[in-house]
């Protein structure tokens, strides 16, 4: 396929409307391909049409934008692109459509409370006004979008395309999808209560789920039947987002590798490239971020040639294509200094470590990001009008864990439900996982009699998952500040006593044991009143008072396997201590890591195999610049080693440590890639 080994990629965002005469009426193909050269990109995606809905080529379905004056955009990039060697991915959007919103007012997604998103004003999440959202269950629209990517199709020659917004940005509930549901489920009407133990609410939120991975599935199945080897990437950021946008990884099934935009930090950049690198049904997967700092909207801001460089070597050592996306001015014109300078440099520091990766990572935990079940059973109860449209509980634990591990050089990947059957690490954690669908149980207890162990917070998903750990789940408490009191003073939980126990900020599963070789590491403590009312002990805070007894923790041991249960989502804690305890309580179940080092919280190790060789690499990854070289960082292998650092080859001191090598770094600043080979360690 033309994507192997194709990593430097570059997009224009161009969603111009055309009302000013002066729109795009400086468009310039050739200085804009001739950038894209000089600072050694692989591959431009280039927009065929944006969210505005106007084209830009000539279309016969729809409209072309008025400012190009009939002048074929995106025929001259495509055909001057292939003259210079770089591949080209046509940008198609799709459900946001301006243009086919305002001309069709019966293809427009109709949110729960009756507004169309152009009515909106001043909110968030694109209901500002600006955007025009059309069902994707229309059959209208269906038919629009059909005739268009085959028109486009038909008449250009691109390796690839990139079909972005296929999510749901809102519930809909428009004639078409009351009808779908209301036909698929046998009558029943779409539901306005948000309730996690009603079936016919979950049945709803699947429905929301499939209708999306259907219009995927047409969406590149149109584009496949007129060209088969045109590769389809579908927007695939909005994974992270709640329920209701339907992004899954059924996705995945419509796509030939995964991609998305993100511009959030290095430690999010880190959780999501490891997830994409699992589930991508090819490498390399793609991670977009912009060029303006710290995104879009901050349209004459550049981030740092710093920032760039680790969130491209941080895309790439996790077997992923880094693409910039650029901001083109409305009049057309761009800032070649971006791509003639800034980003030529980039590219000069990470096109010497290509060769090197794209291994198999090596790990101890592999945090599950469950797809579906990204939910707050805490809803339950409101209306859809009243959701959360940003990412809760579902989302900060996994990403809490990821920080933890990070900071403490535990190695660690991030999985996908597809992934689950075949994991051979040795813990697989499950962070405020809701709900466990039967094949991912299967999954799990397949695992488990393999001799891995488990690491499971908060909620648990499944009866059968209550069995493995030994518990049985009763409610849940009704204060939202609780505590856990150590068995040990000097355990996992170790700087914790029962006078002064761990605060946790969220209510507690609880659960009674009903298995014999259950182990209670800690019980449940409450506040001496109930929080969120008027009545306190203390008029700042919820000091402990009321021991329940209840397990909190456990630890079951069977066989080589080990089974832990925690009350609640202790990853998302912001104390070092309890971060500390979550720490500890991964050591009980990775007695020995396949490798360890000094590394502080912000620089992270990987370490993976490719071609039988081992590879190590260290990234700087400080969220601000300028970014603070490091000293006297080591990893820690067992057995004898040389080490060299790569690409230059040069030969780092190690010392012997007992039965373990320890291999001293130089001086880090963005990053350092070293190759491992069996030796006798140099003596200091």
């Amino acid at each position: 396929m033309w994507t192997e080994g194709n990593y430097r990629r570059n997009l224009m965002d161009m969603h111009i409307d055309d009302w000013n005469e002066e729109f795009l009426s400086r468009i310039n193909p050739e200085e804009y391909v001739e950038a894209l050269a000089d600072a050694h990109v692989q591959c431009a995606m280039v927009k065929a049409k944006p969210h505005t809905g106007l084209c830009y080529w000539p279309c016969e379905t729809g409209r072309m934008h008025r400012g190009l004056k009939g002048r074929d955009f995106f025929g001259e990039m495509v055909r001057l692109c292939h003259k210079r060697g770089i591949a080209v991915i046509a940008y198609y959007s799709q459900i946001f459509d301006n243009w086919a919103s305002d001309h069709h007012p019966d293809w427009r997604l109709v949110a729960p409370d009756g507004r169309t998103f152009r009515e909106y004003r001043h909110l968030d999440q694109f209901r500002n006004g600006r955007y025009g959202i059309c069902c994707p269950n229309n059959p209208g629209y269906r038919a629009y979008v059909k005739a268009n990517l085959e028109e486009l199709n038909r008449k250009y020659d691109f390796e690839g395309m990139f079909l972005d917004m296929t999510f749901w940005p809102e519930i809909c509930t428009c004639p078409s999808c009351r009808k779908r549901f209301y036909e698929e489920t046998e009558g029943k009407e779409l539901p306005r209560i948000m309730d996690w133990n009603d079936p016919d609410f979950r049945l709803y939120a699947e429905k929301l789920d499939e209708w999306m991975a259907d219009f995927a599935a047409f969406s590149t199945d149109t584009v496949k039947a007129v060209k088969p080897e045109v590769t389809v990437e579908h927007q695939f950021s909005r994974i992270t987002m709640p329920w209701f946008n339907g992004s899954t990884e059924m996705l995945t099934e419509h796509v030939d590798y995964c991609g998305g935009d993100y511009y959030g930090g290095y430690l999010q950049q880190t959780f999501i490239n490891k997830y994409y690198k699992s589930v991508s049904p090819s490498l390399p997967f793609v991670y977009h971020t912009g060029r303006c700092d710290p995104e879009l909207s901050f349209h004459t801001t550049t981030k740092t040639e710093e920032q760039l460089v680790l969130h491209a070597v941080t895309a790439l050592l996790h077997n992923g294509a880094f693409l910039l996306v650029d901001a083109i001015n409305p009049d057309g014109s761009i800032v070649p200094e971006v791509y003639h300078g800034l980003m030529k440099r980039v590219y000069a520091q990470t096109m010497p470590i290509e060769p090197f990766v794209s291994g198999k990572l090596n790990t101890d935990v592999g945090i599950w990001f469950a797809s579906r079940a990204k939910y707050d059973p805490a809803e339950t109860g409101n209306d859809t009008e009243h959701k959360s449209f940003e990412p809760t509980v579902y989302m900060d634990a996994p990403v809490g864990l990821t920080s933890i591990l990070r900071e403490n050089n535990v190695p660690f990947d991030v999985l996908g439900a597809k992934n689950l059957r075949d994991y051979s690490g040795r813990v697989l954690a499950l962070c405020h996982v809701s709900s466990v669908r039967e094949e991912e149980m299967d999954a799990i207890e397949d695992f488990v009699n393999r001799g891995g162990s488990l690491y499971v917070s908060g909620p648990v998903g499944h009866p059968r998952l209550e069995k493995l750990l030994g518990i049985r789940v009763k409610g849940k408490t009704e204060h939202d500040f609780t505590y856990m009191d150590p068995a040990e003073d000097e355990g996992a939980l170790a700087g914790f006593t029962k006078q002064a126990p761990m605060t946790v900020t969220a209510p507690q599963v609880i659960a009674e044991v009903t298995e014999g070789d259950v182990q209670v590491l800690a019980t449940c403590t409450l506040p001496y009143a109930m929080t969120g009312t008027e009545v306190f002990s203390a008029i700042h805070s919820n000091p402990p008072g009321i021991h329940t007894g209840e397990p909190c923790i456990t630890l079951r041991r069977m066989g080589e396997s080990r089974c832990m249960w925690v009350a609640a989502p202790i990853e998302t804690a912001k104390p070092f201590m309890s971060r500390q305890a979550v720490r500890n309580l991964i050591g009980l179940l990775v007695p020995e890591q396949k490798w360890t080092s000094n590394a502080p919280k912000f620089v992270e190790i990987l370490s993976w195999e490719k071609n039988g060789e081992t590879f190590f690499a260290a990234i700087n990854e400080q969220e601000e610049s300028p970014v603070v070289p490091m000293d006297d960082i080591w990893i820690e292998v067992t057995g004898n080693w040389k080490a060299v650092r790569m690409p230059d080859g040069e030969e780092l001191r190690t010392v012997r440590n007992g039965d373990h090598t320890r291999i001293l770094l130089p001086k880090l600043y963005l990053f350092q890639i070293l190759k491992i080979t069996e030796d006798g360690p140099q003596e200091s």
